[in-house]
């Protein structure tokens, strides 16, 4: 030991100063154009990096949050994954959550990522076009953080005092000094400019893309779309995201039918998860995955939205639900599956009441189920999907093994059955876009124009559709976000900003008219509940941040 002391301290200063091959600094990272596009890529791998248990960092936190508290999503997968006080709203509250805190902590990686860029970027050597592209990302990526943070974090704008409500930690530059909370507007303003500032220069330097997970313009003001819908300026919502969709179609039905493997035409931001194993997203929620094969368990639908759409709208097809059983025994050939009603999903003979799994010891819906494996996989015959088949084991590949109630095979994922889940989540759509254009052109006064939105959209997905007229359309608009938006994250952040309560109802035996949901997992929230819909800010916080103070935060005790 004393020879080892003696070496190091015999060591020149210079060499001590070296810095490890295996690291670089944020200086290094940034002393260029073409280190700081690399920083710029490495921030889009954070997205798609395991931040918490066993999920990605995006797609994770969108699955988490967006659908594992919404109403919407009923999945027995979820609810045994992330856990019944998480499901049950009950950890919302606590400094302690190590969900909340995984959430806020990827979000300031991308925000601290992003400063760091920005920091050194105007001095960077290379081209002015060089150095334009990357601060506009590099904003980008920040504002996006920032969005996440108010949309988990913050109180609804009604509840805010006109954003006067403290609501995050403000962070602009790089490093950990003591930093207060800001207000919700502070941190809106800063969204703002940045994303003013990033649209500026994606234009001057004549942006072209060149990866799929890239901020690009039509990202830019997309964010722009979501930020203003968390303050209510329905006309910035309303150009911005008409802005963003430009360019790009409305999802075809076969693109919405494609189980999202690959990009769909309407996709503006996505990233492959090819490589994260067990943390990728179709792992856990593609109807092919490799844990909805293997344990008997998927996503699924709350019934009382599915009962909402129309008999005709092609996104029902998706589901696992009694009203295709005639159509299920006409492809896969089981004529005595024709006659099965939603009566017999509320029948205790075909459905276990403690997982709502539809498939055991030979049940009426046995048939059924294997029926929907070939029925959902001949809705893309061309594609991909007939070579892999839903909840299926591999030693048995025409036999599932297991299938929920209201299960979904809208997310699949490429790869044989029994392997981990590779496919193209998407961040953001032009047909969400749509949507959003639609809710704002209605709370701005313009019912017309939103009507005509919803006809863009509703005309393909549902044969002979016609549009809602005078308060109508608004309901239409939020079912329709509700359906078309359905597993991709959005779901508790609409609720909380439409302020409406939620419900999920628990299966009853012998109620065809009741829920489709797990005794253990049932719940009603109101708007007020949780401190208004708000992730509690970690403790960790407070503890390493001496200028944190929770009592502006105005939580309830």
């Amino acid at each position: 030991a004393l020879v080892a002391v003696a070496s190091m301290a015999s060591c020149s200063e210079d060499y001590l100063n070296t810095e490890p091959k295996t690291s670089i600094s944020d200086v290094t990272a940034v002393a260029s154009t073409k280190a700081a596009q690399m920083s710029i890529y490495g921030i889009s791998r954070i997205m798609n990096t395991q931040i918490n248990r066993s999920q990605n960092g995006e797609t994770g936190m969108l699955m988490f949050t967006g659908e594992g508290l919404s109403p919407d999503n009923v999945s027995f997968m979820m609810q045994g994954e992330m856990g019944l006080s998480w499901q049950k709203w009950e950890s919302l509250p606590l400094e302690t959550s190590s969900i909340g805190k995984a959430f806020w902590d990827y979000n300031y990686t991308v925000i601290s990522r992003a400063n760091t860029v920005l920091a050194t970027i105007d001095n960077a050597t290379g081209t002015a076009d060089e150095r334009a592209r990357v601060k506009a990302q590099a904003l980008t990526f920040r504002a996006h953080g920032y969005i996440h943070l108010l949309q988990y974090f913050a109180p609804r704008w009604q509840d805010s005092n006109n954003g006067e409500a403290y609501a995050v930690i403000l962070r602009t530059k790089p490093g950990s000094d003591p930093t207060p909370l800001g207000t919700m507007n502070q941190v809106l303003d800063l969204i703002y400019s940045d994303l003013d500032e990033a649209i500026k220069l994606f234009k001057e330097c004549n942006f072209a893309r060149e990866y799929d997970f890239e901020p690009a313009p039509e990202v830019a003001y997309g964010l722009y779309a979501r930020a203003a819908l968390i303050k209510n300026d329905w006309k910035t919502a309303r150009a911005m995201a008409k802005a963003a969709r430009e360019g790009y179609p409305v999802a075809s039905n076969k693109d919405w039918l494609s189980g999202f493997i690959n990009p769909t035409s309407d996709c503006m931001w996505t990233n492959p998860d090819n490589d994260i194993y067990y943390s990728s997203f179709g792992s856990w929620y593609s109807c092919n995955g490799a844990y909805p094969c293997n344990w008997v368990r998927g996503i699924a639908i709350n019934m009382d939205l599915y009962r909402q759409l129309d008999k005709n709208d092609i996104r029902r097809k998706v589901f696992f639900t009694a009203d295709k059983a005639e159509e299920i025994a006409k492809i896969a050939g089981f004529e005595d599956c024709a006659g099965i009603t939603e009566a017999d999903f509320y029948d205790a003979k075909n459905v276990t009441a403690g997982t709502m799994n539809c498939l055991f010891g030979g049940s009426k819906l046995t048939k059924l189920a294997q029926g929907f494996v070939k029925y959902a996989t001949s809705l893309n015959p061309a594609s991909n999907l007939a070579s892999t088949l839903p909840y299926c084991k591999p030693t048995s590949p025409t036999t599932p093994s297991g299938m929920q109630f209201g299960a979904s095979t809208k997310m699949w994922s490429t790869g044989s059955v029994g392997t981990y889940g590779d496919s193209y989540f998407p961040w953001m759509r032009a047909t969400e876009m749509l949507l959003t254009e639609a809710e704002a052109a209605y709370m701005d006064g313009d019912k017309n124009g939103a009507a005509q939105l919803l006809m863009e959209l509703n005309s393909l997905r549902i044969p002979g559709y016609t549009a809602p007229t005078g308060d109508k359309i608004l309901e239409e608009i939020r079912l329709s976000r509700r359906i078309e938006l359905w597993c991709e994250g959005h779901s508790w952040n609409d609720f909380k900003r439409w302020n409406v309560p939620v419900e999920r109802r628990v299966w009853t035996e012998g109620d065809a008219t009741s829920g489709n949901c797990i005794a253990n997992y049932v719940w009603v929230h109101q708007p007020s509940d949780c401190n208004g819909w708000r992730l509690t800010v970690p403790r960790a916080e407070s503890d390493f941040n001496s200028a944190f103070d929770r009592s502006l935060l105005n939580y309830k005790e």
